[in-house]
């Protein structure tokens, strides 16, 4: 991630991208690419388990004098039977950001479409990727298996934290340590880097993380709280009245979306 508190959304989520948004009918399971398991900021693509909940990120940075600086981003995120995800981010450079419009909001219709949506600006930018060759379908969220950790190399160290209830939800997490050098880790050392996160096996999606970096230091804490089980509104999946159509490989607006459009519409 860039040292910067308001991070790209590329340097926080290792994220897909499917869009085509059209009024034709809805395209067959069948014909959608298989992309895998993908998550897209902390919500994975799996399907038949939907839901929605509230994310809070804060980003603490330390300057060379010790100075610290926090920035909060909100997100309320959710996903439907299907796997569709909508995240919908706040963030204005402060510890409060304002949660009246969204800075942007990001659609993936998990089927080879997605889009970025301005509310400001009253864009949507639509975005198409080719299915890639190698796709991976472990489950987002699996428990920690201590016998066969993931590996860290000699100078790492692997802990399950157990489990843990959110809003009746239950979530595992793992911590993984990174120290200097393996004789710095036995003689008790301070690690230099920790990644720390928590996921519900039974949504099969994370649940909030925790990241330190020592040079430079940074802090990040993904908080999720508030978390619903239910089936959120097809509309949300879709690109609102108004909104200029740009496409991923344009830098003019294509048109203006005469009315909504669903993001497993946009294929066209």
């Amino acid at each position: 991630m860039e040292s910067s508190a308001i991070l790209p959304r590329g340097a926080l989520l290792p994220v897909l991208v499917c869009l085509g948004m059209t009024f034709a009918t809805e395209v067959a399971v069948a014909q959608c690419p298989d992309r895998g398991t993908v998550v897209d900021d902390e919500v994975s693509n799996t399907q038949g388990k939907p839901y929605q909940a509230k994310e809070v990120r804060t980003v603490v940075t330390y300057g060379s004098d010790g100075t610290k600086r926090e920035v909060v981003t909100k997100s309320n995120l959710f996903r439907d039977g299907r796997g569709r995800i909508r995240v919908e981010r706040f963030y204005d450079g402060t510890e409060d950001p304002s949660e009246n419009v969204p800075a942007d909001i990001w659609i993936d219709d998990n089927c080879g479409t997605s889009v970025s949506l301005l509310p400001a600006r009253q864009t949507a930018k639509i975005t198409k990727v080719a299915s890639p060759v190698k796709v991976s379908h472990q489950p987002c969220c699996q428990e920690v298996d201590l016998k066969n950790p993931p590996h860290t190399g000699p100078e790492g160290k692997v802990e399950d934290l157990g489990h843990k209830f959110i809003d009746g939800v239950e979530v595992r997490g793992e911590r993984i340590s990174y120290y200097s050098s393996a004789q710095a880790k036995l003689s008790g050392a301070s690690p230099v880097r920790i990644y720390e996160n928590w996921c519900s096996i039974s949504l099969d999606t994370r649940m909030g993380d925790y990241i330190l970096d020592d040079k430079p230091k940074r802090e990040i804490t993904t908080v999720i709280s508030d978390i619903k089980q239910i089936e959120p509104a097809s509309s949300l999946f879709e690109i609102p009245e108004g909104y200029k159509i740009i496409r991923a490989d344009q830098s003019a607006p294509a048109s203006n979306a005469e009315g909504s459009q669903s993001a497993t519409s946009m294929r066209q």
